[in-house]
């Protein structure tokens, strides 16, 4: 199963509609939880203490780990662990956190706004499982 943690909200309608628009199809290709918790270092680090061992925590991170659409999709597709990524607010993950086991993974090269890195995090995710399904989206 897939897990989105979105830290913050998302204010823009138009990014919000298409994150419901990804859920949606992605539901049909996989489980997927999506949620959002407030910008709060006690609740999101209990979020990690009860979760860290469930799966794999993926944090979206500029610095983490490159991939491309293909090396995701294999890596998403193969995996035989849950999955719960990590989308933080404008600001990162609080420094008050405590340090946590994680697959940090970078979106892009290219600085975009933690709003529209959620969209992309949940259209990889989308044409990772269309991929997996033998779907053509992702031609």
């Amino acid at each position: 199963m897939v897990h989105c943690l979105f830290v913050g909200p998302t204010k823009d309608l138009r990014l919000q509609a298409l994150l419901q628009e990804y859920e949606k199809r992605l539901s049909r290709l996989w489980p997927i939880s999506v949620r959002s918790l407030k910008e709060d270092a006690k609740t999101i680090g209990k979020w990690i203490l009860d979760h860290q061992s469930k799966g794999l925590l993926v944090s979206l991170d500029p610095a983490g780990e490159g991939m491309d659409s293909s090396g995701f999709a294999k890596w998403v597709t193969s995996s035989s662990r849950d999955l719960y990524f990590l989308a933080w607010g404008a600001e990162g993950p609080s420094a008050s956190l405590p340090k946590f086991p994680c697959r940090r993974l970078s979106l892009s090269p290219m600085t975009t706004s933690h709003e529209l890195a959620r969209v992309l995090l949940m259209e990889q995710l989308y044409r990772s499982g269309a991929l997996l399904k033998g779907h053509p989206y992702p031609k």
